[in-house]
């Protein structure tokens, strides 16, 4: 009987859940973000994108990437 007492212990799950939701807020805990500049691909001006930018990749400015985005359905 004191085994199904301790298998049913399990209540303290449901705080951790919520506890680990609230950190995708604004800032995540996780501090500023380190920007990198870059040079847009369409139009050449610079930019900051929140990644190490590849050289074999294109980076976009916030304006020219609306335009390359995927298309939502």
């Amino acid at each position: 009987m004191n085994d199904r007492g301790f298998s049913n212990r399990g209540g303290s799950r449901g705080g951790s859940r919520g506890g680990s939701g609230g950190s995708r807020g604004g800032s995540g805990g996780f501090g500023p973000r380190e920007m990198h500049k870059a040079t847009c691909a369409d139009c050449g001006q610079e930019t900051e994108v929140p990644f190490v930018p590849d050289p074999d990749r294109p980076v976009y400015c916030r304006d020219c990437y609306q335009n390359h985005r995927p298309k939502r359905f």
